[in-house]
C-alpha cells in the first residue's frame, strides 16, 4: 500500500547543493569524502554533524570537535521542526539550511456513522421490506448502530462502491459475529484498508507484545533469509577499509607518515635492486644513507638549533660537499703516508685524530666566517654544534665504505663461528654506529667554534681547545681498539658525556662566558653585552 510520508520529508541546501531526504535517512555532514554533504572549509570537522530521524522528528547531532551555531548560540543538538540555518565550524563558516517539509492537506472525512434512526430506509431502502413484517428489535438491538463498518479517511479501495454512512441492524436478525453492543466500537477494524487486531491489508503484522516481534525502523528492510545482502556487505566493508577517504586524506602529506614508508620499504627495495652489485661497497653505503636521517633528527631533537632557514640548508650542504672533497684531497693522503699496519700506536693515533677531527671543523669554521663576514649573520653555538653533526656523519658515512667491505671479506673468508659473527657485529657497528661517532666528536668541536664565532676576543683559543678534545677522544679510541673493547667504551662514554652535557647546558655557559671579562669582545648572538651607556665605543666594536 502506498503511502505519503512526506511529513517526514526533509529540504537542505548546503553550499549551493539541494537535497531532499525522507524518514530513515541519515545525512552525513563533514570533510570527509564519504559523508552526503561534504565540505572543504578547514574549520569543519571531517565528521562534523549528522541529521537523521528520531521519535520528535528529525534531529540535527554535532558529531565532530568543531562546534555549530543557531542564531549566534552553540547547539550540540537539535530539533529540526522549523527552518534552521546551522552555522557549521565557526561563526563565519558554511551554513546548512534545513526545513521539513509540511504535509500535504488531507481530503475531508465523510460523515460520522451515527446517523439518525430515520435515514437508515433511505440509506437501505432493501431492508425495509424485511424490517416491516420483522418482530420488534430486541431492547438490546434497538437503535443499534455498527461503527464497525465505519469508513476510514481517504478514499475506498479501488473497485469499491463508498460505504454508507450508517449501518443499523435489521430487527429480528441476530448479531453477527465481530459486531458489538450500541456505543462500543470494535477495535482495530476499518473498511478500505482495514485493520483487525493488527492484521493490515498487504501485509500481516503480529498483535502488539507477541513474543519476538518488533516494529521495523523506518527505512530498515528486514533481512533477507540467507543472511546479510551483497549491498550491505559490500556498505559494511567500505566502512571498515574507507580507501577513497584515506586517498584524500591530507595527513598523509605528514613527514613522519612517509618517513614511515620509506623506513619500512627500503630494506626490501635494496634486496630487490642491489642483490646483484658487483661491489662489497654497496651494502655498506645503502645502509650507512638508510640510518643518516634517524641521527640527523636526533641531533636535532637534542641540540635544539633553532630556525633552519635557507642559509642553513645552504651551509649545511657547503659543509657536505667540502667534507667529501677534503677527504679525497687530504685527509686519506695524511692518513696513508702514516703506513700503519696492525696496531695502532699513540703518536700515529694523534695525527690520524687532528688530521680527521680538522676535516670536520674546517668546513663548519667557514661558513660561520662566511655568514658572518659577507651575510651579516652570526651562527648560534647550538646551529654550530648542530653543523658539526652533519659534518660529522658525512665524514662516517664516507669512511665505512673501506671497513665494511674489509668486513664482508671477513665474513665469507671467516673459519669458525665466532669469525664470522665477529666479522657481522663489526660490519654492523660500521654502519649503524661509525657515523654517530664521528659526528659526536665533530659536534664537541662545533660547539667551541660557535663559542669563538660569537666571543672573538678568544676565537683562536676556543677553537683550538674544541678540536683538539675531539682529537684527542678520537686518538684514544683509535689507540685503545687493540687492547680491549671495554677501553673503548669508556672512551665512547666520556665523548657522549661531554656531547649530552653541552646539549643541555649550551645556553647557560655562553651566559657564563658573556659575564667573564676574559671572554667579551664583541656581541654574542643570544646575550648582548651591557656596556656603560656613557662609555665611548672601543676600536674593537668600531670594527
Amino acid at each position: 500500500m502506498d503511502m505519503d510520508d512526506s511529513g517526514g520529508t526533509l529540504r537542505l541546501s548546503f553550499e549551493g547543493r539541494e537535497l531532499a531526504v525522507r524518514a530513515g535517512q541519515a545525512v552525513r555532514i563533514g570533510r570527509n569524502p564519504d559523508n552526503e554533504l561534504v565540505t572543504d572549509v578547514p574549520t569543519v570537522s571531517r565528521q562534523h554533524a549528522v541529521l537523521r530521524w528520531g521519535p520528535g522528528g528529525w534531529e540535527f547531532e554535532n558529531t565532530g570537535s568543531a562546534p555549530t551555531f543557531v542564531n549566534g548560540q552553540q547547539v550540540t543538538r537539535v530539533t529540526v521542526d522549523r527552518p534552521l540555518a546551522l552555522v557549521l565550524g565557526s561563526a563565519d563558516g558554511p551554513v546548512l539550511r534545513a526545513e521539513p517539509v509540511a504535509p500535504p492537506a488531507q481530503p475531508a472525512a465523510p460523515p460520522a456513522a451515527a446517523a439518525s434512526p430515520a435515514a437508515a430506509p433511505a440509506a437501505a431502502p432493501a431492508a425495509a421490506p424485511a424490517a416491516a413484517g420483522a418482530a420488534a428489535p430486541s431492547p438490546w438491538t434497538a437503535g443499534y448502530e455498527s461503527t464497525a463498518f465505519a469508513p476510514g479517511a481517504g478514499y475506498p479501495p479501488a473497485g469499491q462502491p463508498p460505504a454508507p454512512a450508517a449501518y443499523q441492524q435489521p430487527a429480528g436478525q441476530p448479531l453477527p459475529g465481530g459486531y458489538q453492543q450500541p456505543g462500543y466500537e470494535q477495535p482495530g477494524y476499518q473498511q478500505g484498508g482495514y485493520q483487525q487486531g493488527g492484521y493490515q491489508q498487504g501485509g500481516y503484522q503480529p498483535p502488539a507484545g507477541t513474543p519476538g516481534w518488533g516494529v521495523m525502523p523506518p527505512g530498515r528492510q528486514a533481512m533477507p533469509p540467507g543472511g546479510a545482502s551483497g549491498e550491505d556487505i559490500g556498505t559494511a566493508l567500505r566502512i571498515l577499509f574507507p580507501i577513497q577517504s584515506w586517498l584524500h586524506d591530507k595527513g598523509w602529506r605528514q613527514g613522519l607518515r612517509l618517513l614511515v614508508i620509506a623506513y619500512a620499504l627500503l630494506p626490501l627495495i635494496f634486496l630487490a635492486t642491489l642483490s646483484s652489485s658487483t661491489r662489497l661497497s654497496t651494502p655498506g653505503w645503502a645502509y650507512s644513507l638508510y640510518v643518516a636521517p634517524l641521527w640527523i633528527m636526533g641531533f636535532w631533537l637534542l641540540i635544539r638549533p633553532g630556525r633552519v632557514g635557507k642559509l642553513e640548508i645552504w651551509a649545511a650542504a657547503g659543509i657536505v660537499v667540502w667534507t667529501l672533497a677534503w677527504m679525497n684531497v687530504v685527509t686519506i693522503h695524511v692518513n696513508d703516508a702514516l703506513h700503519i699496519s696492525g696496531k695502532i700506536g699513540f703518536f700515529p693515533a694523534l695525527v690520524i685524530g687532528f688530521n680527521e677531527e680538522i676535516t670536520k671543523a674546517l668546513p663548519v669554521l667557514l661558513a660561520g666566517l662566511i655568514l658572518l663576514r659577507y651575510r651579516k649573520v652570526k651562527l648560534s653555538v647550538p646551529m654550530c654544534m648542530f653543523l658539526g653533526t652533519i659534518a660529522g656523519l658525512t665524514f662516517g658515512i664516507f669512511e665505512q665504505a673501506f671497513y665494511t667491505s674489509t668486513d664482508i671479506i671477513g665474513i665469507n673468508q671467516a673459519r669458525s663461528v665466532s669469525e664470522a659473527v665477529n666479522a657481522v657485529l663489526a660490519f654492523s657497528e660500521r654502519i649503524f654506529v661509525d657515523g654517530f661517532q664521528h659526528a659526536v666528536w665533530a659536534g664537541i668541536a662545533g660547539f667551541f667554534i660557535g663559542m669563538g664565532l660569537n666571543y672573538s676576543r678568544r676565537r683562536v683559543q676556543l677553537i683550538v681547545l674544541g678540536v683538539a678534545t675531539a682529537a684527542i677522544l678520537h686518538a684514544l679510541n683509535d689507540y685503545l681498539a687493540g687492547s680491549s673493547i671495554w677501553l673503548v667504551i669508556v672512551v665512547q662514554a666520556v665523548s657522549l658525556l661531554l656531547f649530552l652535557g653541552y646539549t643541555m647546558s649550551a645556553a647557560s655557559i655562553e651566559e657564563r662566558v658573556s659575564q667573564t671579562p676574559m671572554f667579551r669582545h664583541g656581541d654574542s648572538v643570544l646575550l648582548p653585552i651591557i656596556k656603560d651607556p656613557g662609555q665611548p665605543p672601543s676600536a674593537a666594536d668600531r670594527g
